[in-house]
């Protein structure tokens, strides 16, 4: 079970990439490396955004794209004969 400080941890991060994100959009690149701030924080925002997503999927509150057809594909399939 998580604890409390867990919990905190995990909110934290998620208030610091969307701080970031909102940093970037504002054309704030000052906390970027200069190898992010050169494409105008658009790889940096991509990875904050990245990691919030993740963090919805492990929350269950997203679930990744296909999965649901992916999932069908499994069922539709005949099982893998066993050894004789």
């Amino acid at each position: 079970m998580p604890s409390a400080n867990a919990g905190k941890s995990w909110e934290r991060l998620r208030s610091w990439l969307r701080r970031r994100i909102d940093q970037v959009a504002a054309g704030d690149y000052s906390r970027l490396p200069s190898s992010f701030a050169s494409d105008d924080g658009l790889v940096a925002s991509e990875a904050y955004t990245t990691v919030l997503i993740a963090m919805e999927v492990i929350e269950g509150r997203r679930t990744t794209p296909g999965r649901e057809r992916r999932q069908t594909d499994r069922d539709s399939r005949s099982p893998i004969p066993g050894p004789p």
